[in-house]
Formats: C-alpha cells, structure tokens, sequence
C-alpha cells in the first residue's frame, strides 16, 4: 500500500504531466518496496480475462455477420477479429476517419448504448453491389444520398442479428439500431473521459479490405463484467454446445448466395461495317468448334474448362475439369 507522501506525488506527477509512460519497468521506492506507475488519465478498468471473454464472443460476431452479408451482397465478406483494446473513449473517436457510417445501438441487456464504426467506403460499396455494381470502394468519402443512406441501413440491418447470436452464450441482448450519423458530434455514447472495451474488425470484400469496429463503453457493460469471466464463459458454452441453431443460421445463409458463372468465348474480329449492320437474327462465328470447351469463370475468376450444349430447351456447360482456381 502506497503512503500519503508517495500518493501526493504520483497526483501531483499528473497535475504536471510529468508522469512517466505505463510501459516503464516497475521500480523500487527509497524504502525497498515495489513501486508500478499508474496513468490515471488512462485507468484499465477491464481486466485481461474480461477482454479475451470479449474477443471470443466477437469473433462469433464476425463470423454470422460475414455469412449474412455474404448473402446480402450475393458475394464472399469476410470479417476477423484483428484486435481488442480499451481506450478513453476521446482517443477511440480520435482515430476515427471521418465521414464515417456510426451506428449507435441500444440493448435490453447492457445497461447503455455503444457504437459500431462501419467504414464508409466499404458501406458505399456495399451500395453499389446491391444496385448490380462490382461492389468498388470509391475513392473518395462523399456523403451518401438519400437512397444510399436508406440501403446502407439494411446492410448495418445485419449487425443486430449477429450480435444478438455471439452474446446469446451469455447474455440476451435484444440489440437495436437506434440512430446513425456520419460524425459523432450530436451521438450521446459516453462522456470523453469514459473508458471503453473496443473490438477492430478487419473486413474483406471483393479483393478490398476496410476496417471495423464496435465500442462499448465501461458503464454499458457493468452489470455484465462479473459474468465475463472465462469459466462462467465457458460453462454457458458447455450448456448451448448441444443447440446447432447457429451452425444451422450460417449454413442456411451460405446456401443461399448466388455466385455468378460465366462461359467466355474466344474473342472474333470483324470489320467495324459489318458490326453496324448487325441486326436481330444475324449469326456471328466464333473461332471455336462445336465441340472445343471453353473457359468458365465463378466470379470473374477462372476456373474449369467446360463443352457447352443443352438440356431441353436451356443452355447448359458440361465440365471437363474440376473447379479450382486457375489461370485464365
């Protein structure tokens, strides 16, 4: 236990900002004891089992909420877990890139709001894959319109849902969106100097990567924190273990994605008269036999070779070589 003498002068080190950084070594006081700085600025009010409580239930976050989109956006999303940390909640909207999508939501069983951090540039390419697009990040953050706002918000739709999934272990939240902006100016979460458990997301879509994250502050989690210690994680893991609804959730949602399959032919050349006299019921060769297989792509990337035919009275490709990835 710290005397008087030596707690005047850690309050008066930080009065003074001369207080040294948290990754000094402990030290021995004059008197032989063992003495570790504190940044009281920064107080770490969630213990190391807290957080990995925290990470195991977010990394079955991101794996319902990437099988959800993948469906939605009729395309792999994949979502990791990159890390979790707690931050003044001042320093956690520091970092953010501003315009950005904010989502704060509400819960029946957490005693206040947090806020999920979508990327704007992978919100607005969410966008354009639902309006049939490739589905790019833009390279610039514009503010979106009415329209995008409005399809935005069934993408962050899915969130909920896989909240709702990766606490049901522990705790049934009921979690709601509540509002959405694109600064925190006018979003009440929690006050500057609030601690909060935040959880960094990285998210893969379409050959891009954006980040992601959610942001609980400390009062929010309170009433929860005793039941986030690892074995009371564990033995309500033990309790559902024999529950396959949420294996049986994600490989509905996987089922029902729609991959695009294309059959490429060889390119053929013809003079640029010809093309415009071009007219419903003209026939144009190719360079291909009948029977010659041609490239098949699963979504725009190569993969078999195949014979095209039919079947009745649909055109059909008949495989010659298994699906894996290939060179064009």
């Amino acid at each position: 236990m710290l005397s008087q003498a030596e707690i005047d002068a850690l309050l008066g080190a930080v009065a003074d900002g001369t207080l040294p950084s948290e990754d000094q070594p402990p030290s021995l006081s004059a008197d032989g004891r063992l003495v570790k700085t504190y940044d009281f600025r920064r107080p770490a009010k969630f213990s190391n089992e807290q957080l990995r409580t925290l990470q195991a239930i977010h990394e079955t976050v991101a794996r319902v909420a990437a099988a959800r989109l993948s469906s939605s956006l009729r395309g792999s999303v994949v979502i990791q877990l990159a890390g979790t940390d707690q931050l003044i909640f001042d320093d956690y909207l520091s970092q953010l890139s501003l315009p950005t999508q904010l989502v704060v939501m509400s819960s029946t069983g957490l005693a206040g709001p947090f806020m999920v951090d979508m990327d704007l540039g992978f919100a607005l390419a969410s966008v354009d894959r639902l309006l049939g697009g490739p589905g790019r990040i833009p390279p610039e953050r514009a503010e979106p319109t009415p329209i995008e706002t409005d399809l935005i918000a069934r993408v962050v739709g899915h969130l909920p849902h896989a909240l709702n999934e990766g606490w049901s272990h522990l705790q049934t939240l009921d979690v709601t969106v509540t509002e959405a902006a694109l600064t925190p100016i006018l979003l009440r979460v929690a006050s500057p100097s609030e601690v909060v458990a935040v959880m960094t997301y990285e998210v893969r879509f379409a050959g891009q990567t954006a980040p992601m994250t959610i942001c609980y502050p400390y009062a929010s989690l309170e009433p929860l924190l005793p039941r986030l210690a690892a074995t009371m994680w564990y033995s309500q893991r033990r309790q559902v273990a024999g529950s396959s609804s949420a294996r049986e959730d994600i490989e509905n949602e996987i089922r029902s994605v729609e991959i695009p399959i294309a059959a490429t032919f060889r390119a053929v050349d013809i003079p640029v008269e010809a093309l415009t006299e071009l007219r419903p019921g003209d026939v144009i060769r190719f360079d291909e036999h009948f029977d010659e297989p041609v490239l098949v792509a699963v979504a725009d990337q190569a993969q078999a070779w195949a014979i095209p035919g039919r079947v009745g009275d649909r055109v059909a490709l008949r495989l010659v070589s298994p699906l894996q990835p290939m060179e064009a």
